[in-house]
């Protein structure tokens, strides 16, 4: 893979395919210890559940909104 002289990659299109990327889809890009890691952005609600994962553990991630809402009350 090259960069050209704007900075930008073309990722192969079996690797998008591989990955469910398509032209317009948003892209987080990170530098590991290991490179530069690129990646799909994940959606709000991924995002939310991951953050509910970190900080309540995995059954709660599970939870659906009433549930969660129940819980709350």
């Amino acid at each position: 893979m090259k960069m050209n002289e704007e900075g930008q990659v073309t990722i192969p299109e079996t690797l998008r395919e591989l990955m469910g990327i398509k032209p317009g889809d948003e892209l987080e890009v990170s530098v590991t210890k290991e490179g530069i890691l690129i990646k799909p952005m994940q959606s709000h609600r991924e995002q939310v559940a991951q953050w509910f994962r970190d900080e309540h553990g995995d059954e709660m991630a599970t939870l659906t909104t009433d549930q969660i809402m129940r819980l709350i009350q």
